[in-house]
């Protein structure tokens, strides 16, 4: 990570946003630059900031469900790898962490459905096939983003609550080693996909990060004596 700039209060929560969120935004200008010239980088620089505006919708989603049982929220940062939310204080239970880790996901769902069914209404006649287009591919980021993490490996948020349902029949430490291999798996399956398709792209990336976190969380459960 680096070093987070501060875009102060947004609904009432601290934003910040990690300078590695450009290296994102790079890579999905380079792509456009390639395909279509200004037009193409014009498209890029549009579809990232709706991107990101929808990642910071995924983490206030986190924000509202821990509001739901008092938890504050004490800043939202956006980062390379998506983004998080701190807390006030940690998860209690199983119903907590469930409702709370969901509720993210849940948003992007929300918001690809949203779309999906406007842009198919007459409505959408509004505004041109261009943007259209961008809406359209939006809504499919969205879905996938809310599919992806409900994954049930660490560090997604299908993992939090694969750990939080399988803590009421396991030990929590087994219980985050299991979602932490989980976890690579899926950080060693992007990478697969992300090389078959052409190279270090940002599929590689992701699942590299997936795998680094993943092992992470596995030493720190089996060095753990609680």
């Amino acid at each position: 990570m680096g070093t987070p700039i501060s875009l102060g209060n947004v609904f009432g929560v601290h934003l910040r946003i990690d300078i590695t969120v450009f290296l994102v935004a790079a890579m999905f200008v380079v792509n456009g630059l390639g395909s279509n010239g200004l037009s193409g980088v014009l498209d890029e620089v549009t579809f990232v900031i709706l991107l990101f505006l929808s990642i910071y919708l995924h983490e206030m989603g986190h924000a509202a469900g821990a509001r739901v049982f008092g938890i504050s929220t004490l800043d939202v940062t956006l980062t390379f790898f998506g983004g998080y939310a701190r807390l006030g204080r940690p998860t209690r239970g199983t119903v907590e962490e469930v409702v709370v880790s969901f509720a993210g996901p849940a948003a992007n769902l929300a918001i690809g459905g949203g779309l999906y069914w406007w842009l198919g209404s007459d409505q959408s006649g509004v505004v041109s096939d261009h943007s259209w287009r961008i809406l359209w591919r939006l809504a499919d980021a969205n879905l996938a983003l809310g599919i992806f993490n409900l994954l049930p490996g660490y560090p997604l948020d299908g993992g939090h609550i694969a750990r939080a349902v399988l803590t009421n029949f396991i030990k929590r430490n087994r219980a985050r080693v299991i979602v932490g291999y989980i976890g690579a798996g899926i950080g060693l399956l992007l990478v697969a996909l992300g090389l078959q398709s052409g190279g270090l792209g940002f599929t590689v990336f992701l699942g590299i990060l997936l795998i680094i976190s993943a092992a992470q969380e596995i030493q720190a459960a089996k060095s753990s004596r609680f």
